[in-house]
């Protein structure tokens, strides 16, 4: 595998609360890898490591061959690892255009720093705007935006530096059929035409077998199961023996 990012035995603890007990975890250059697992497994703790949100008690981050354990989010953003969040959480009173600026702003910056070209911002912002679907809605307060508005604001915000991969923490949950569509669309161009690699956490067994190339489960701080997103029904929750609710959407 050409690698780009391995999180390697991630521990993290919480008080007296183990949450990951040792992950190891591989992205493929260009890869879309799925991470799955029952509520309370480790999910969104792990995304959040691999982000630079948390730090782990034990284990390393390398992206791209850099031992980045250490390296602040803002950090991770600039060297290219973004991410959206399972709660969108933009500045209420801002409007579209401006949130999108904001972080426009810090993702010019961040191809400055890797010397990688930029164009104008303004030219940039509109473009990011149609690209995402939010052109119409660019003048609305954030507070005001539906939520497939807001899960297009984060996407609009993640690509903003041009990152070599994004974290999607359940971007595609309680969105309407065409919403879910439409982002799940824009991804797949963002993947075919800048060659993204994608972490995508959903407890959506169909999303997963529809975006991603391999996905990883994992159950009380462990990975239990890793294949091909066609095999995840083989994968039964070990809490669950015997019952396969979660895998089909029952539960």
């Amino acid at each position: 595998m050409n690698g780009l990012l391995l999180a390697e035995g991630i521990v993290k603890s919480f008080g007296a609360t183990r949450v990951l007990r040792g992950i190891t975890m591989e992205i493929g250059r260009g890869e879309v890898v799925g991470l799955f697992g029952p509520n309370g497994s480790g999910k969104t703790t792990l995304a959040n490591i691999v982000s630079g949100l948390l730090q782990p008690d034990r284990g390393r981050i390398l992206f791209e061959g850099k031992d980045i354990t250490r390296m602040t989010m803002d950090a991770r953003f600039r060297a290219g690892i973004s991410r959206t969040f399972q709660i969108p959480d933009p500045y209420p009173s801002l409007t579209v255009v401006e949130s999108v600026r904001v972080a426009l702003l810090g993702g010019q910056a961040a191809r400055r720093a890797r010397g990688e070209e930029r164009g104008g911002l303004e030219e940039e912002l509109d473009s990011l705007l149609v690209r995402t679907g939010l052109f119409a809605q660019r003048f609305w307060p954030a507070a005001k935006l539906s939520q497939g508005c807001l899960r297009r604001l984060e996407f609009a915000r993640a690509i903003s530096c041009r990152p070599r991969m994004i974290l999607l923490d359940e971007v595609f949950s309680a969105l309407s059929a065409r919403d879910e569509a439409e982002l799940v669309g824009l991804m797949r161009t963002l993947h075919r035409e800048e060659e993204i690699s994608f972490l995508v956490i959903s407890h959506n067994p169909l999303i997963l077998e529809e975006l991603c190339d391999r996905v990883v489960a994992i159950e009380d701080g462990r990975v239990f199961w890793e294949g091909k997103p066609g095999d995840l029904a083989k994968y039964v929750p070990a809490a669950n023996h015997g019952h396969e609710s979660e895998i089909h959407g029952e539960g």
